[in-house]
């Protein structure tokens, strides 16, 4: 495997991984910090290990720019599962603790 091909097979394992963990400790608990940060522990777990082995591929000044291209691709990808897995949990939050009671019984 290339570089190239891990690199990318970590922030779509990192992706999907925390997604799954986040979503599904969020359908068990109902709880949104609990849920979140069972997530993001994965993927900061992921990436931290991702983060490690780049740089220490792309060790030395001649491979600086490859390093701190690659190092800043994980950050964005840390920090996009982020946002989308507080926003899928905070989507379901709402949809699991929203009940519709409305004024009239005939609009059921």
């Amino acid at each position: 495997m290339t570089y190239d091909t891990i690199y990318w097979t970590v922030m779509g394992v990192s992706f999907v991984l925390t997604g799954a963990v986040g979503v599904l400790a969020m359908h068990k608990t109902e709880k949104l910090l609990l849920s979140f940060v069972a997530g993001s522990l994965v993927n900061i777990l992921i990436i931290g290990a991702a983060w490690w082995w780049w740089s220490s591929v792309f060790a030395g000044s001649e491979q600086q720019f490859s390093r701190q291209f690659g190092l800043f691709g994980f950050g964005v990808c840390l920090v996009n599962n982020e946002v989308l897995l507080f926003f899928a949990q905070l989507i379901m939050k709402r949809k699991i603790g929203f009940t519709y009671k409305p004024d009239n019984p005939d609009d059921l």
